[in-house]
């Protein structure tokens, strides 16, 4: 049986026999010519770098490097340099702290995985408490609640190394590493707008997922453009007056209960002397005198000119927690199979509101 396909067959496998048994000259005549582009262009093809990502040797040739004690048994192939080289350099993300905030705090309770929507109780408000010298008057008030329904999502990414790269390590150490990250930045993200796009059908109702933001029971007041220098000495001013609505109309601001949480565009602003022309205190450290205020946090998350301010206690903001943010690696089924693996979590931010539609959260915007 002498047809095309077996032609084609023995041809390619002619051509295979022949690749590999000169695969060493080869590569030999590819590495001397990489060499040669490198020295042509004044670069070093070969780097050692300590524990601290720092270079100290460089080398053109192998045969540099191998009369080096420095780069003994640390020579990569240029091609795997490039991909390693991605996890000796920091990588540029964002500072989150708004979901580790409520877990540091204790604010969280446990739901089960199955749920896919969540629920707190919302009481009714009893009626006052009497005096009297002979008491004889007796309320029967009894405790109803409400329910304040949210969706419980999955926030998931996935990422894959190929079979044959499957030996290399810091293949799946990169790919875990930014996985959590991109986990982490979308939680952070629910926190501070929710998400509308997920919204569930619960006793006739659309139930969505609400953030600091969004939450149409939130507080809301303008400020100033924090950013004109002249506007400086008034912020402090003005972050007292914030409290104070929050005192008079959320019933919230305790001592040491609210986090103040700042976008971008006003991170120097707090670095800043509070007062201009007399350094003294910076602007952080003056509003962390201020009785009511917890903490002060950049949030990378937040659109500019937005300041969120926060009551740190459960009666505010509870974070429902069905699985903390885990890894899974898929089964593989079939031979040649690339490793896939998931990073995820299945946690949502529940905002509350009392009787009165109050929560504890203030939503400042510039006017």
């Amino acid at each position: 049986m002498n047809n095309g396909l077996y032609t084609t067959m023995d041809e390619g496998r002619e051509s295979l026999v022949a690749d590999i048994a000169f695969a060493g000259d080869k590569w030999k005549e590819y590495a001397l010519n990489h060499e040669k582009m490198f020295a042509g262009q004044s670069l070093n093809k070969y780097l050692a770098l300590n524990s601290d990502n720092e270079i100290i040797a460089r080398a053109s040739t192998m045969e540099e490097v191998q009369k080096s004690k420095i780069f003994a048994n640390a020579t990569v192939r240029h091609e795997d340099f490039l991909d390693i080289q991605g996890t000796l350099t920091e990588t540029r993300r964002l500072d989150l702290y708004g979901i580790e905030d409520l877990r540091s705090a204790n604010l969280t309770y446990p739901v089960s995985i199955s749920d896919q929507i969540v629920s707190v109780e919302n009481p009714n408000v009893f009626n006052p408490a009497q005096q009297e010298m002979n008491p004889n008057k007796f309320d029967n008030d009894n405790t109803a609640f409400g329910q304040i329904w949210t969706p419980n999502p999955i926030t998931h990414k996935t990422f894959s190394v190929p079979w044959r790269q499957q030996g290399f390590t810091y293949k799946g150490s990169l790919g875990l590493s930014e996985s959590l990250r991109m986990v982490f930045e979308r939680l952070d993200k629910m926190l501070y707008y929710g998400n509308d796009d997920i919204k569930i059908n619960f006793n006739g109702t659309l139930q969505t997922i609400y953030g600091y933001t969004t939450h149409p029971n939130r507080g809301t007041e303008t400020i100033s453009n924090w950013l004109d220098p002249a506007k400086l000495d008034g912020i402090v001013n003005e972050v007292i007056d914030v409290i104070g609505s929050m005192f008079v109309n959320q019933k919230v601001a305790r001592q040491n209960s609210i986090c103040i949480y700042y976008p971008k565009n006003f991170k120097s602003i707090f670095d800043k002397d509070y007062k201009s022309n007399y350094p003294s205190d910076t602007l952080r450290e003056r509003l962390m005198r201020i009785p009511e205020v917890r903490d002060i946090k950049y949030a990378d998350q937040l659109a500019d000119s937005n300041l969120v301010m926060v009551e740190m206690d459960a009666r505010t903001i509870q974070l429902a927690t069905a699985s903390d943010v885990i890894v899974v690696p898929h089964v593989n089924t079939k031979p040649m199979q690339g490793q896939t693996t998931t990073a995820y979590a299945a946690m949502v931010p529940v905002i509350k509101v009392d009787h009165y539609g109050r929560t504890g959260v203030m939503h400042c915007t510039v006017a």
